[in-house]
């Protein structure tokens, strides 16, 4: 019975030691632990939708700067109102017709007349011509306005007429050039405009710069055999740049031979188209 008892103390004694051996067994650090693959998380997808970028209009450019009413007093617009001579296309090589706009008005009712109203330039420029009471213009002055200088704007607008070749006069033109005659180089050309039978002569110099608006003279009517009323005498034509014409005349006997080819070269050989006023008049609707 004692042996019994002893087995059984033994074995519960070595029972006892390997428990607490395999309790102490450190764990193996060298063991990598299995990690179990994560699965990212889903995000939230989106469209980026595109953005309308706005056409802004295109405003409208403003050319009140760029042309002028020649008469004070009266808007581009009314100058259609007062046209008391329109204009007429001369033939080539002929002197005939009416080259420009005649401007004129007398309004009985509030006592109103042309005489004597300012004549603003319609174009900025320089003086090119001063004629003093030389027939058929009276007092009159040219302003040249080289092409190079009018703005993009306004150049879209305006229908320049194409440059045509020079011709020949009449034969029964006077125009013999004398032994000083200037000839014009047609590399670039200018607007001139003539303004006519003014009051008074013109007291500007040739070469001086003039505004768009400035005044340049009165309306009156010089050259009385060819103005019988007040009004303003209108004439646009496009030609070489830098043309000086010291004078001119014809239909008179006092003109000179220098002052006839003047006005051959300028109103009949066609070095010097002549395009309808209006069409620079309403180039700014």
């Amino acid at each position: 019975m004692k042996t019994d008892q002893v087995k059984i103390q033994v074995i519960s004694f070595i029972a006892a030691g390997l428990f607490a051996f395999s309790a102490c067994t450190p764990v193996p650090t060298d063991v990598e632990p299995s990690i179990s693959p994560t699965l990212p998380e889903p995000t939230a997808t989106f469209t980026i939708q595109p953005t309308l970028t706005p056409i802004l209009a295109t405003p409208t450019p403003d050319l009140s700067e760029d042309v002028c009413s020649p008469l004070e007093g009266e808007t581009l617009s009314e100058l259609t109102e007062i046209i008391t001579r329109p204009y007429t296309p001369t033939r080539l090589g002929f002197d005939e017709g009416h080259p420009g706009l005649d401007f004129s008005f007398f309004r009985r009712k509030e006592l109103l007349s042309i005489d004597n109203l300012p004549v603003l330039s319609a174009l900025e420029g320089v003086v090119s011509t001063v004629l003093i009471e030389r027939l058929p213009y009276g007092h009159a002055v040219i302003i040249e306005t080289p092409i190079e200088s009018i703005s993009p704007e306004l150049l879209e607008r305006f229908q320049f007429p194409e440059q045509q070749s020079i011709v020949e006069p009449d034969p029964k033109f006077n125009c013999a050039p004398p032994d000083d005659a200037k000839t014009y180089e047609a590399d670039s050309r200018s607007i001139y405009i003539l303004y006519a039978h003014l009051k008074n002569p013109v007291t500007l110099g040739i070469g001086e710069k003039v505004n768009c608006g400035q005044q340049i003279g009165n309306v009156g009517d010089s050259g009385k055999e060819y103005s019988t009323n007040p009004h303003l005498h209108f004439e646009t034509r496009i030609g070489p740049s830098g043309a000086r014409f010291d004078s001119m005349a014809y239909y008179t006997l006092d003109s000179t031979q220098s002052e006839r080819y003047n006005y051959c070269v300028w109103r009949v050989s066609n070095q010097f188209q002549l395009f309808d006023p209006m069409l620079l008049l309403t180039a700014q609707e």
